[in-house]
């Protein structure tokens, strides 16, 4: 709207110079511009001015003229009407000097329209340079945009948390083994439960099914061990996990093996829990008593990190705590000689807390309290090193 109005001004006040000079020449009377726009109705011609004498002449010149600015008039409103239409591009042409008897006046029709007409070009140049550089730039920050976004998502797809942990700040807080609890099939075949002992118990055993889900414990546990994993590896630690896959056969003291060629500072055991009791409810950890005939020299680390993980585990995910059960009876904490856990993290065999441990949002609070207890626990121990 600006631009038109401003188009149209120009017009009117080249109109109005070149009526000047037409009534210089040839005493044209002056017209109403408004009304030669809405319709071909003549000005009336005023009479001669008293005392003065009309002048005598050819008439062809002010016809002439008088068709000459109704030409430019017309010209003119379609220039106006064109631009109004945002079509008026510059065609590059440069108009032709006219060499008339009238050169003079339309020399300064020529000045004044070409003002007008570089102001034009001016305005939509830089409007024109304005839209391209913006939209180049716009379109180029985008693009940028989308190529470092997929550039970092390469980055990081392409390498696992703990080489990433590695390359970023040189982390390297220790050895974790995970223990995903039971496995598809149970070995129900005999093993001792500790080095050198007559007393056995099965190889492992098929776990627990969920009340409510139906899901089997041994594929919660592979599910959490998983999603810890990838969290312990962000926060720096190298983690082996002694199962990846519900499809093994490994017996429990199979599993402790793994952790003591490892050389393990936490080797932590993945269950969930079930009663007789659909009621029963809550979180607990599992060690070997002081007591223990085959790793008694272990319980303070051990009973150490049972607490940590407990205590972290249960703040952050609001599930009971139940307690530290101290036990020799666990062959998988028996053939151990690195500190060991057992966390029992809910009761499968209550219908509300078998949902609540298959919920994505609580596993990713049950996830991080196992982790928060992990750190609580190295750091417990850096301590006591230090004194």
């Amino acid at each position: 709207m600006t631009e038109v109005s401003e188009t149209q001004t120009a017009a009117h006040d080249c109109a109005d110079n070149l009526y000047r000079l037409c009534r210089k020449k040839s005493d044209i009377p002056a017209v109403d511009h408004d009304a030669a726009q809405a319709g071909p109705q003549r000005a009336a011609k005023p009479s001669a001015a008293p005392g003065r004498k009309r002048r005598v002449g050819p008439a062809w010149p002010k016809r002439f003229v008088r068709g000459l600015f109704r030409v430019f008039l017309c010209l003119s409103l379609a220039a106006v009407s064109f631009a109004g239409t945002g079509c008026g591009a510059d065609t590059g042409e440069e108009t032709p000097e006219e060499e008339t008897d009238l050169s003079n006046f339309l020399d300064t029709i020529e000045d004044s329209a070409g003002d007008e007409q570089t102001a034009q070009e001016g305005r939509t140049g830089s409007t024109a340079a304005d839209a391209s550089s913006g939209g180049a730039s716009g379109e180029q920050a985008a693009q940028d945009a989308r190529e470092g976004d997929t550039g970092a998502d390469a980055s990081f797809s392409g390498i696992s948390g703990e080489q990433a942990a590695r390359e970023t700040d040189g982390q390297d807080k220790g050895i974790v083994v995970i223990d995903p609890g039971h496995q598809r099939y149970a070995n129900t075949e005999q093993e001792p439960i500790g080095p050198g002992s007559s007393q056995t118990k099965y190889k492992v055993s098929g776990g627990t099914v969920g009340a409510a889900t139906g899901i089997p414990e041994y594929e919660l546990a592979l599910r959490i061990s998983l999603k810890l994993r990838d969290e312990l590896e962000k926060r720096g630690y190298r983690v082996v996990m002694v199962r990846e896959s519900n499809d093994v056969d490994l017996s429990n003291s199979e599993r402790a093996a793994v952790a003591n060629e490892a050389d393990a500072d936490v080797f932590i055991r993945i269950h969930a829990n079930g009663s007789g009791d659909s009621s029963r409810t809550g979180a607990m950890t599992i060690c070997q008593t002081p007591g223990n005939v085959f790793n008694g020299d272990l319980y303070t680390q051990s009973r150490a990190l049972a607490d940590c993980v407990l205590n972290a585990y249960t703040k952050k995910t609001g599930i009971d705590y139940e307690y530290v059960w101290e036990t020799d009876t666990m062959s998988g904490i028996n053939w151990c000689r690195v500190p060991t856990t057992i966390l029992e993290m809910g009761y499968m065999s209550n219908i509300q807390e078998d949902y609540r441990m298959q919920d994505p949002e609580m596993q990713a609070l049950m996830v991080e309290g196992i982790a928060d207890g992990i750190d609580a626990y190295m750091e417990q121990t850096q301590t006591e090193k230090m004194r």
